[in-house]
C-alpha cells in the first residue's frame, strides 16, 4: 500500500509530477475525510476490557507526584542557571531540512 502513494501532486510547486502523485492527490480527500477518521477511531478508541478498580486513580496519582517533581528540579535548575535559548529556531532547522530548501540552493 506504501508504495502505491507519492507526494501529492500541487500546483504550487515542482513536486509531485508522477502517475502516483496524480492518483494521491484524487484519493485525498477520501482518504483525509473517510478512511483515515475511520482507522483512527477504530483503533484508537478507549475501550478497557473489564473493570480496572483503582488502576486509574493510582496511575494519576503517581504522575502528578512525578510531574511535581520533575518540574521543580527543571524550575531550580532554571532560577540557579539560568535559561539559554542557543541554537536556530525550529523553523530555521525545518526550512534547511526540507526538499524545497535543496531545490532553492
Amino acid at each position: 500500500i506504501i508504495n502505491a502513494f507519492d507526494t501529492p501532486w500541487s500546483p504550487h510547486d515542482d513536486l509531485g509530477k508522477s502517475w502516483k502523485s496524480y492518483l494521491t492527490f484524487f484519493w485525498k480527500p477520501i482518504l483525509q475525510y473517510a478512511i483515515f477518521p475511520a482507522q483512527f477511531a477504530y483503533l484508537y478508541s478507549y475501550h478497557p476490557t473489564g473493570n480496572m478498580g483503582g488502576l486509574p486513580s493510582a496511575l494519576e496519582a503517581k504522575w502528578k507526584k512525578q510531574h511535581e517533581e520533575d518540574a521543580e528540579m527543571a524550575f531550580n535548575r532554571v532560577e540557579e542557571e539560568g535559561q539559554s535559548t542557543r541554537g536556530p529556531s525550529f523553523f530555521k532547522i525545518a526550512e534547511s531540512e526540507t526538499v524545497l530548501a535543496a531545490k532553492k540552493m
